[in-house]
């Protein structure tokens, strides 16, 4: 280890002496993003915890949310106490600060389970604690501490400590994959309490959520096993190489889900075929489905150098808009079975393009690189079209919402594209605009209030809290730094269900 100049360390003590974390968390773009949270909090506590068994969750979800504020402070003291000591450099305490976006990490998965599976809410509030810096040996034990805090949830402990324990697995392979550059910690352990939730915690009737579950769970079994392949043929010719791996993976994976599971006493494969066939409407959707891609891919990938970076790639979020809004409102099911598939079928085609096989490979990450952002050249994964369609899969696959559709599709993307080209006025603290905020707000309004005029979505919500949801949502989209793929829409289906 290098020795640590007496200059370095004096330049640094004297940036830990000026610096306070209480500081740091009370910025202007913290604050509001608190607000904007605090208040949905408020929303969601008073429609769904106003019962008996809802003020006894509140109770618990009071304690253990204290005592995991407490294992953060602790951990940070104690990292603060041995910093420079035992011949260690000194360190700026900054770097021992969570992260401001644990709050979210905190609170989304929370929300969710009090809004739509109220069992699992402590546990997925345990899990958030995965996300402190601390060594896996000592993360594993408090969390299980913090369960059996939980008197009311004996019944359910087993399965709470398996679920934690497979939360840690999940995230620590996703920090491996992406090495905390493609996905820093938070967005880590995001995935992770949402594969835990999807595999492991929930279990739902619903077809396409059995159908993301088997899907899911045939492509995780698909990788595992190219991993152990990946190490066998590491000194073999490249070509042969890739082409086991393309081999397996293409074997493993619809072979994986034909066998570990049936719809209605048919094989996956044979049920889908039929289920197609059984109404023409399904057909023509798959078949305009099909003409768009035909009709639109090559035609943007001939003319992406005529647009920005940010303009083509929002370009794809206007497509999805007009691919999935008409299909819903005519076949729901359907359109959220085919939903479920794609969210796989994406994770499939970028765990390929992570390969980069022989000899395709850089051909394809290249093509695929050319719509990356910032966020996608810091580390191996491109996560962007992951976010996006999970961003927009998720709220119609819980309850049937738009609400990932029009943030994502009409807000975000005019946001992006009005606050680059007319911003001026920048909210304090970031890079975003008043003006990309106005207009994300007046796009999500009008295209809400036209969808509920036209009685395709949002029935069972009035028109002002419709366009309070958008203007909560917005206000938060202007201030925040997390991924707005996963948070906005995360966050309107939550506020819109509070003001329900």
């Amino acid at each position: 280890m290098e020795k640590q100049s007496a200059e370095d360390r004096e330049r640094i003590q004297k940036l830990n002496d000026d610096y306070s974390p209480m500081h740091a968390f009370l910025r202007p773009e913290k604050m509001i993003q608190l607000m904007m949270l605090g208040s949905t909090i408020h929303l969601i506590v008073a429609k769904f915890l106003q019962d008996e068994a809802g003020a006894k969750l509140l109770n618990n979800i009071f304690m253990t949310s204290s005592a995991i504020f407490v294992g953060f402070w602790v951990s940070y003291r104690t990292r603060v106490a041995n910093n420079g000591t035992w011949s260690f450099p000194l360190l700026p305490i900054a770097t021992f600060v969570p992260d401001f976006n644990v709050v979210y990490v905190m609170c989304l998965p929370t929300m969710f389970s009090l809004i739509f599976a109220r069992s699992t809410t402590i546990v997925n509030l345990v899990m958030s604690f995965n996300c402190a810096d601390l060594p896996l040996a000592m993360k594993l034990p408090v969390q299980a501490l913090f369960v059996l805090l939980n008197d009311d949830y004996q019944q359910n402990r087993t399965k709470n400590f398996k679920a934690i324990f497979i939360n840690c697995i999940f995230a620590s392979l996703i920090e491996k994959i992406g090495h905390l550059k493609s996905f820093d910690r938070v967005d880590c352990n995001l995935f992770s309490i949402c594969l835990t939730n999807v595999l492991y915690l929930l279990n739902r009737s619903s077809l396409h959520f059995q159908i993301l579950h088997n899907v899911l769970k045939g492509f995780m079994v698909a990788v595992s096993v190219n991993y152990l392949l990946s190490f066998i043929t590491t000194k073999i010719n490249k070509y042969l190489r890739s082409a086991i791996l393309l081999t397996s993976f293409v074997g493993v994976f619809p072979l994986t889900i034909l066998y570990s599971f049936e719809i209605e006493g048919h094989n996956p494969a044979g049920w889908l075929y039929n289920y197609i066939l059984q109404k023409s409407t399904r057909v023509k959707i798959i078949l305009g489905w099909l003409g768009c891609l035909l009709l639109l891919v090559p035609n943007i990938m001939t003319f992406q150098s005529s647009f920005s970076l940010d303009t083509s790639r929002k370009l794809w979020h206007f497509i999805i808009l007009v691919l999935i809004v008409p299909p819903l409102h005519q076949d729901p099911e359907f359109v959220k079975i085919a939903l479920a598939g794609t969210i796989v079928l994406f994770l499939s085609v970028e765990y390929l393009r992570y390969l980069k096989l022989a000899p395709f490979g850089e051909f394809f990450d290249s093509k695929l690189r050319s719509f990356a952002d910032f966020r996608d050249e810091r580390g191996p994964v491109i996560i962007s079209y992951i976010y996006l369609i999970i961003g927009v899969a998720t709220p119609i696959l819980i309850n049937g919402s738009l609400v990932g559709v029009i943030s994502l599709g009409v807000g975000d993307s005019l946001a992006s594209i009005v606050g680059y080209r007319w911003g001026r006025h920048r909210w304090p603290g970031t890079s975003k605009t008043f003006e990309g905020t106005f207009a994300f707000i007046a796009a999500t309004s009008v295209c809400s209030l036209a969808l509920k005029n036209f009685n395709v979505s949002f029935q069972d919500i009035s028109n002002a809290k419709l366009i309070l949801t958008c203007i909560l949502s917005g206000i938060l989209e202007g201030n925040s730094v997390l991924n707005d793929n996963i948070l906005v829409p995360a966050f309107m289906l939550i506020v819109s269900e509070g003001l329900k």
